[in-house]
């Protein structure tokens, strides 16, 4: 009797046992059919309406940037026309990227320029390192005060270049993610008399 209750719970662990491996393949084939990479090489289409006084915001996610030998690169637009109308008033518009640190991400800020391969322009842009009320440190670039004249229609178009150096291929840079948070100020110019 002993031997057939011994067999029998064998039995019981090894069907146990397989049961197991079935599962974790069956969730493991389930979970990579969701699965996907791709590279952030492609322009983003964000693009900022300065028609009134306001403050607009846009957060990009840098979460699947990988040390690599060519930048990354992302566009986006200022512009005081949407939909055919124009703002009807002198515009000034203060743009301001700010960059979380957890990555070592080299940053390059372009306007209306399509050749941004070979030169860095810094030309209008103070970088500066800040650290918030809660001890976390953000790269900040911000460009000189930019204005839009009433009823001429004008675009500004941006380039971020973010270079990610193969020298940081590293554990220690596996699974940190970067966030830029993109700002634009606006403001009506008022001419005091």
């Amino acid at each position: 009797m002993i031997d057939k209750k011994k067999a029998r719970l064998y039995i019981k662990f090894i069907i146990l046992i397989l049961c197991l491996v079935i599962i974790v393949h069956i969730f493991s084939l389930t979970l990579s059919r969701y699965e996907s990479a791709s590279e952030s090489n492609a322009d983003i289409d964000i693009a900022f309406y300065v028609l009134n006084e306001d403050y607009q915001s846009m957060t990009l996610n840098l979460g699947k940037i990988v040390p690599r030998a060519e930048p990354y690169i992302y566009t986006f637009t200022i512009s005081n026309e949407k939909d055919g109308k124009i703002a009807e008033t002198d515009i000034e518009y203060e743009l301001t990227l700010r960059m979380t640190t957890n990555l070592p991400l080299e940053y390059n800020l372009y306007m209306n320029e399509e050749d941004t391969s070979t030169k860095i322009n810094t030309e209008g842009i103070e970088e500066n390192i800040i650290q918030d009320e809660d001890g976390t440190y953000f790269k900040t670039l911000t460009q000189n005060k930019q204005e839009f004249k009433y009823s001429v229609s004008t675009l500004n178009k941006y380039t971020l270049v973010v270079y990610f150096p193969e020298e940081y291929n590293t554990e220690d840079y596996q699974d940190r993610i970067d966030i830029v948070e993109i700002n634009v100020d606006a403001k009506q110019i008022i001419d005091e008399p």
